[in-house]
C-alpha cells in the first residue's frame, strides 16, 4: 500500500510539472508573438531585448523542470527516503502553483508552511551574497518586528554564521548542551534549545538561509531536517530560476554578518572620503553624539554603521530608525515604547526601539522629520538617558550612542522654528558631511567598476563599460547620488546585450545633459581646424562647413530655448536676447529642414 502511495504521490509530481511546463509555454510563446506583431519590420532595439529575454526565459523553465526532477531523484536516491515525504510535496505544489512575483510573500507562506509541519515556535528566511556586508532578512515569524537588525541580538548569528559559510544544515536538539555550539554567548544568552537551520542554495552556491527554533530540547529531529532540506533544495532552484532571488539589500531589514566590512562600502579615493574614514575611525568608540548632513542618496547610514561596526558596540545592536518613514502618531510608541492599555490598540507591553538598542547604537534618520512635540521628549532622553514607556510609570535608563541624519539644514529650520534649537545643539555635538558625488567626479569611475561587478556577479554575466561611458557618466551632475548610480549600473546590467555597456544603453536624461559636452578628438570643429588648409579651395570648404555646423547648433538653441519656455515664443526670445521675429524665422527653417 505505501508503495503505491508512493507512486501515486510521484505521479502527482509529474503531472504537476508537465502542467506548469504546458501553461508556461503557451503564455510565453503568445507574449513572443505579440512582441512581433508590435515589433513589425522595425529594428527597435529595446523590443529585440524584450524578444531575447523571453526566449531566455523559456530556456531557464525549461531548466527549471529539469532540476525539479533531479532534485525529486536525488533525494530519493541519497536521503534514503521515500520519493518525496507528504508534507514535502504539498509545500513545493503550493510553492510552484502560487502565482504571486514578490519574493517576500512566496517566502512567508513558504515559511509558515515549514513552522506548522516541524512545530517550530518562530523562524525567518534570509538571504545572502557573501560579497556583501549583509544578509537580507525576507520573511520573519514570531518575532516582534522583521527588522531582524534591531534584534539581532536576540537569535544566534554564531549559527547562521557556520551555515552560510560552509554550506552544511545545523541541527541542534539542545544548544545548550551542544559540544560546538554550547560555549557561543549567544546561545548563552538566549537558553537556546531547538535549532534547525538550513542552507538555501544557488547550484552550489549558498544564498541564504531556513532558521527554525523551538524553546523545548529534541523538537527537531533528523527526519525533520531531512524535510526542509528537500525543500530548501527545490526552492533555491525554484526562486534562481524564477528570477526571484533578491538584488539588492534594504538597509531596514538587515543584518551584518561581517562587521569589519562596514566601512568598506563607503567607496572613494576623494580627498573629502579619505579624510571621513579618518574621522570615521577616531569616533568610532567615542560615546559622542554625530550629526550626519548631506543629501538624499550620499550614504550616511552607511557612515553610521561603519561608526558602530568599528567601535566598541560592535558586538551590541545597531537600530535604525527612519524618522520619515513612520506616522507622526506611531512614531512615539515606535521610539519609546507603550505599556498594556496606554491606547485603544495597546494590548501588550511593546519594547520600543531606543530600549532594543540598550548597549548599542540608535541611527535616528531624517532626524528633521520629528514631530515638534516629540522633539521634546528625545531631547530629555540625549540629556538624561532615560524615559518614560507611554503609558509607563516606570522611568526606563538605558545606554545608546545616538547617531542622527538628515538631508535638510536643522539650523536653518532651527531659526524657522520648525526645529528645537536645543535639540538641534545637542544632537550637533560631533558634526559629519556626507559629500554629493557631483563634488567628488573623481569617484565615479571606481563606483561605476564596483557597481558592475556586483551586479554582474549577481546576474552571472561578464561585462565591460566602454570608456566612453565613463565620461559621460562623468559630467552627469547625479542629484540622486551614489544610490542613483547604483540604480542606473544595476538597471544596465540587467539590460545589457551582448559583452560590454556602451553610451547608446545610458538612458535619455543622462544623455540629453551631457549632449553638449567637448570632446577635442571628437568635436568636428577640432577636426576642421587642426590642420593647415591644404589651398584656397579647402579654405572655402572648411568655411562652408563651420558656417553650417554653426547654424545647427544654432537651430537647436532656439528650439530648445521654446521648449524650456513652454512654447511661449516671445519669451523664449528674451531669454535668448534677440528678436521675436529672429526667432520666428529660425524656426522656420528648422521646420523646413525636417
Amino acid at each position: 500500500m505505501k508503495a503505491e502511495d508512493d507512486k501515486s504521490e510521484a505521479g502527482e509530481v509529474a503531472d504537476l510539472l508537465e502542467r506548469q511546463r504546458k501553461e508556461f509555454r503557451d503564455l510565453l510563446h503568445s507574449l513572443i508573438e505579440y512582441v512581433r506583431t508590435i515589433q513589425g519590420d522595425t529594428a527597435d532595439r529595446r523590443l529585440q531585448r524584450v524578444t531575447a529575454q523571453l526566449k531566455s526565459l523559456d530556456e531557464r523553465f525549461d531548466s527549471l523542470i529539469e532540476i525539479a526532477r533531479r532534485e525529486s531523484a536525488v533525494g530519493e536516491q541519497e536521503s534514503g527516503l521515500e520519493l518525496i515525504d507528504r508534507r514535502a510535496l504539498d509545500i513545493l505544489m503550493a510553492i510552484v502553483e502560487n502565482r504571486t512575483h514578490s519574493l517576500n510573500l512566496v517566502c512567508e507562506d513558504l515559511l509558515d508552511r515549514l513552522i506548522e509541519a516541524t512545530e517550530a515556535e518562530r523562524g525567518f528566511i534570509l538571504f545572502y551574497v557573501p560579497e556583501s556586508t549583509e544578509a537580507d532578512v525576507v520573511a520573519a515569524r514570531s518575532f516582534q518586528t522583521r527588522n531582524l537588525s534591531m534584534e539581532e541580538y536576540r537569535f544566534s548569528r554564531s549559527l547562521l554564521r557556520e551555515v552560510l559559510q560552509s554550506g552544511d544544515s545545523i541541527l541542534l536538539k539542545d544548544a545548550s548542551e551542544d559540544r560546538v555550539f554550547s560555549q557561543e554567548a549567544s546561545v548563552i544568552n538566549l537558553g537556546l534549545k531547538s535549532v534547525l537551520v538550513v542552507p538555501l542554495k544557488q547550484s552550489v552556491r549558498t544564498i541564504g538561509a531556513i532558521y527554525l527554533e523551538n524553546s523545548q530540547p529534541s523538537a527537531f529531529d533528523h527526519q525533520s531536517g531531512q524535510f526542509v532540506e528537500i525543500v530548501s533544495q527545490f526552492v533555491g532552484a525554484y526562486l534562481s530560476q524564477s528570477r526571484l532571488l533578491p538584488l539588492t539589500f534594504e538597509q531596514e531589514r538587515s543584518v551584518f554578518f561581517d562587521p569589519s566590512r562596514a566601512s568598506k562600502e563607503i567607496i572613494g579615493r576623494d580627498p573629502k572620503i579619505a579624510s571621513l574614514h579618518e574621522v570615521i575611525a577616531r569616533l568610532a568608540s567615542s560615546p559622542a553624539t554625530v550629526l550626519i548632513q548631506g543629501e538624499s542618496g550620499t550614504g550616511k547610514e552607511l557612515i553610521a554603521r561603519a561608526l558602530h561596526y568599528q567601535g566598541a558596540r560592535r558586538d551590541r545592536p545597531f537600530v535604525a530608525i527612519n524618522c520619515a518613514a513612520i506616522p507622526d502618531n506611531l512614531l512615539e510608541s515606535e521610539l519609546f515604547g507603550h505599556e498594556k492599555g496606554a491606547f485603544t490598540g495597546a494590548t501588550q507591553t511593546y519594547v520600543g526601539r531606543i530600549e532594543r538598542g540598550n548597549g548599542g547604537t540608535i541611527f535616528l534618520d531624517e532626524v528633521s522629520e520629528l514631530a515638534y512635540p516629540l522633539q521634546a521628549k528625545l531631547l530629555r532622553f540625549l540629556q538624561l538617558n532615560e524615559f518614560d514607556r507611554l503609558g509607563g510609570r516606570q522611568t526606563i535608563r538605558v545606554d545608546v550612542r545616538v547617531v542622527a541624519a538628515t538631508s535638510k539644514d536643522l539650523k536653518l529650520l532651527a531659526e524657522a522654528g520648525k526645529f528645537q534649537e536645543a535639540l538641534f545643539y545637542r544632537l550637533n555635538v560631533i558634526p559629519l558631511m556626507a559629500p554629493p558625488l557631483r563634488e567628488r567626479k573623481a569617484d565615479i569611475r571606481l563606483l561605476a567598476d564596483h557597481f558592475l561587478k556586483k551586479y554582474s556577479d549577481v546576474y552571472g554575466r561578464t561585462l565591460r563599460i566602454e570608456p566612453e561611458v565613463y565620461e559621460i557618466l562623468e559630467e552627469y551632475s547625479f542629484p540622486g547620488n551614489v544610490r542613483e548610480m547604483e540604480n542606473l549600473i544595476h538597471r544596465l546590467v540587467a539590460l545589457a546585450v551582448g559583452d560590454h555597456i556602451g553610451a547608446n544603453d545610458l538612458p535619455g536624461e543622462i544623455l540629453r545633459t551631457t549632449s553638449q559636452r567637448i570632446s577635442l578628438q571628437k568635436d568636428p570643429l577640432y577636426r576642421i581646424l587642426a590642420t593647415r588648409p591644404s589651398g584656397f579651395d579647402e579654405l572655402r570648404r572648411r568655411r562652408k562647413e563651420v558656417k553650417r555646423m554653426l547654424a545647427e547648433q544654432e537651430s537647436d538653441l532656439a528650439a530648445r530655448a521654446v521648449e524650456e519656455a513652454g512654447g511661449n515664443v516671445t519669451e523664449a526670445a528674451a531669454r535668448l536676447g534677440i528678436n521675436r521675429v529672429y526667432l520666428h524665422e529660425l524656426l522656420r527653417k528648422r521646420k523646413e529642414k525636417q
